[in-house]
Parts: structure tokens; sequence; C-alpha cells
């Protein structure tokens, strides 16, 4: 099985990217290619926020069509009731667009307001804000990592920039952690029928911008890695 694995910038890859070999970009973005964990793997580098990532993975997967699986790696801010921590890995159930829907002087509305789902399951049902990750790849993960916490992610336009509004989004959408790409992956990897998982490592606590960007990045990878080791 061949993985693309996606991070939005360099330093979110700094401990795979010296195990691989450069490749050609995709799309104008920077790629490597070899193998992780005996699997052969693509690495690639969207670019921050939903748009980088909807593109660099729809390039991706209509240039690379051995891509079996799709998995991003990242930095996210965790939200209080998590009971996350600085430096801690945590794998995505759903992700969530977050902050799209209807903005109103009286509250906030989601997309079901307008009628207008972003997809469709695979039932056939409307799909509005949440995108499932895929259960397969959650347990592979999940079985390298013992005790690796697992919630909604949210994926926001826009981070939360005090506790307030981060409190908000935690309560609204009963999530764990916040990014700026995942549930962008999750949907098009969904209209590709691509299985996909997102390991986030706390670089932060959301609404809270003291960030340790390292942190966060080791985490999720070395979570990744772990499947070398895994029996």
């Amino acid at each position: 099985m061949a993985w693309l694995v996606l991070v939005a910038v360099e330093a979110e890859a700094r401990l795979l990217i010296p195990r691989l070999s450069p490749a050609p970009p995709l799309a104008g973005k920077p790629c490597w290619q070899g193998t992780l964990a005996g699997r052969p793997v693509w690495l690639a580098l969207t670019g921050l926020g939903v748009v980088h990532a909807a593109h660099c993975l729809t390039a991706a997967l209509e240039r690379l069509p051995a891509i079996d699986a799709v998995v991003n790696l990242g930095c996210a801010g965790a939200y209080v009731g998590s009971g996350l921590g600085l430096g801690q890995a945590a794998l995505a159930t759903q992700c969530v667009l977050a902050d799209w829907g209807v903005d109103r002087a009286d509250g906030w509305r989601p997309l079901e307001a307008l009628g207008l789902p972003l997809g469709q399951s695979a039932d056939g049902q409307p799909r509005f804000h949440a995108w499932p990750t895929d259960p397969g790849l959650n347990r592979l993960l999940a079985a390298a990592n013992p005790g690796l916490p697992q919630g909604r992610c949210n994926t926001v336009c826009a981070v939360s920039g005090d506790p307030a509004v981060a409190a908000t989004l935690e309560a609204r959408w009963g999530a764990i952690l916040e990014d700026m790409e995942s549930a962008a992956l999750a949907l098009v990897a969904a209209q590709y029928a691509r299985p996909f998982a997102c390991l986030r490592g706390v670089s932060n606590l959301a609404g809270r911008r003291e960030l340790d960007l390292a942190a966060g990045a080791e985490a999720a990878q070395r979570a990744l890695l772990r499947l070398e080791t895994a029996p």
C-alpha cells in the first residue's frame, strides 16, 4: 500500500525528510519519495490552509494513481477540555470544517441552514461539516501508539485568537484539536475514495499563541514512525 503523507510546512517534516529522496514537485509543491515502515511513501508540503491543502492533494491523486491512502501530519492547538498537553500526539476520528456556515449578529448557523451540503457519505446522505477518518488506518496507528488520544479535529480558516473563541469552537463541535488543513484533505480524500488519517501533535493550547512548533511536529512524526517497530 502506497501512502501519501502531507504536511503544511517543512518544519513539520524534519524527522521524515532525511529518510526519503527528493522527487519531482507536485503542482509546484516540494515532494520526497521513499519507504517508511515498509511502505512506499510520497511526502509533500501542501502549504498553509485549506486552499493549499486541497490543491496539493487533488494534484497528487491525479498524478499518482498508485496512492492507496493519505495521512496528514502536523501541529495543532489543543482545546482545554481535551486534557492534551504540549508535545502530545492525537489521532483525529473526524475532521470538521468548523468555521464555515452563516455568521449572523444573533449567532452562527451551520451549513445545514443553507441547505447546501459539501458532499455525501458512502450511503448517499448529505455531508456538511464533518468528514470521518478511516477506521482501518486509525486502528493501525493506534496499535502502534498505545493510549493515543482520539477525537474530533476542528479545521479553521482563522485560528482561535483567545480562550473564549477557542471555548466556543470546542463546545460547538466537541473537538479536542484545532488545525488549518485536515478537513479539506479529508473531504478531497473522500471524493477520490481514498482512506484518510490525521495525526497531529500539540504545539499550543488553542486560543493561546505561544507556540512550540518543534514539539508538536516531532510528536506527530514520531507517532507515525512507531509503525516501523510495531508488531
